[in-house]
């Protein structure tokens, strides 16, 4: 299997689209937790106009460039549903354009292994408040597989999550039945 070496940036477009017609509302606000994942704002929303705030479209990602009291991860998420979602416009929202190249599901792995965290930690800059800009993320070195060997990854890895999911319920509900008997 041959690999084929990239920078990100030559992989990856940012998306600056706003809410500047209001179309989405505070329903449609979301946030992103360490554990690389959309999540409801804990922000104080009243009062704030949403027109500002970036759209993240489905397939696209957003990250927060500051690395600062993270627990040692970069804050990114991956939108894999069919809603668009609004965020903050300190985030920086991006997507894959060369999907021919480079699949967004086989990225997310990539960013969601501890070694990119540690990267991203190693190359955020500052005092008070360090950050991984964008330059920084479109510098990274990329090897890459062809399209179909990242789909048999992405294949492998969905399928082990799953696994995992489903054990943890089994888990879940063998210690309902334990309790039960106790």
């Amino acid at each position: 299997m041959a690999l084929n070496k990239y920078k990100l940036g030559d992989l990856l477009e940012i998306s600056e689209d706003k809410n500047t017609d209001a179309q989405y509302s505070i329903e449609d606000v979301k946030g992103i937790s360490i554990q690389k994942k959309f999540i409801e704002t804990k922000a104080d929303m009243s009062g704030v106009s949403l027109t500002p705030y970036l759209l993240v479209k489905p397939d696209d990602f957003a990250y927060v460039t500051v690395t600062s009291r993270n627990g040692e991860k970069i804050t990114l998420a991956h939108n894999t549903t069919e809603e668009t979602y609004i965020v903050s416009s300190s985030y920086v929202v991006f997507r894959v354009a060369r999907k021919d190249l480079l699949l967004s599901d086989y990225l997310f792995m990539y960013f969601n292994r501890p070694e990119f965290d540690r990267y991203a930690r190693f190359n955020s800059w500052g005092s008070a408040r360090e950050t991984f800009d964008w330059d920084t993320m479109c510098d990274i070195d990329i090897e890459l597989p062809d399209i179909f060997t990242q789909q048999k990854y992405v294949n492998i890895y969905n399928a082990m999550v799953a696994n995992q999911q489903s054990y943890e319920r089994g888990l879940e509900d063998l210690k309902l039945v334990c309790d039960g008997y106790i």
